[in-house]
């Protein structure tokens, strides 16, 4: 079984638009800083370090989603996230959004690992692999 990086976000009176909701680039902000905290928490491998130290970046190839149910401010939003598919340079990953056990949307994200200085794919370092694979779907 697959483990799920699980993080919880308040939303704050900054993410609504004038009618009282989340507006909805706000969810990719979201989403990046779950990510963020899964490379911290959940890989053991703090983003700023692979970027600074090993100069490996993280960008968003791909990013779609699906906004089921508006957030409010006051919320507290729970994502899940899991990886769907670990390629070469690439991981794919899913975010479930809950409230209070109801799914509220849902994001797909590719990423790909940069090999910075180069500016090119590179493929996943091997001391991540088997930690991002521990979060793979079957």
């Amino acid at each position: 079984m697959a483990k799920v990086f699980v993080h919880d976000q308040l939303i704050r009176f900054s993410h609504c638009d004038p009618a009282g909701i989340v507006y909805f680039p706000e969810f990719f902000d979201l989403a990046h800083a779950t990510m963020e905290d899964w490379f911290r928490e959940g890989l053991e491998q703090p983003l700023p370090d692979l970027i600074r130290e090993r100069r490996i970046g993280t960008p968003t190839v791909t990013i779609a989603s699906d906004f089921l149910k508006p957030l409010s401010m006051g919320d507290t939003l729970r994502f899940e996230l899991t990886v769907l598919k670990a390629g070469n340079a690439s991981v794919r990953l899913a975010y479930s959004g809950k409230k209070d056990g109801v799914e509220h949307l849902r994001i797909t994200q590719t990423i790909a690992f940069v090999a910075l200085d180069a500016g090119t794919a590179t493929p996943i370092p091997t001391d991540l692999r088997p930690r991002i694979e521990e979060y793979l779907v079957a």
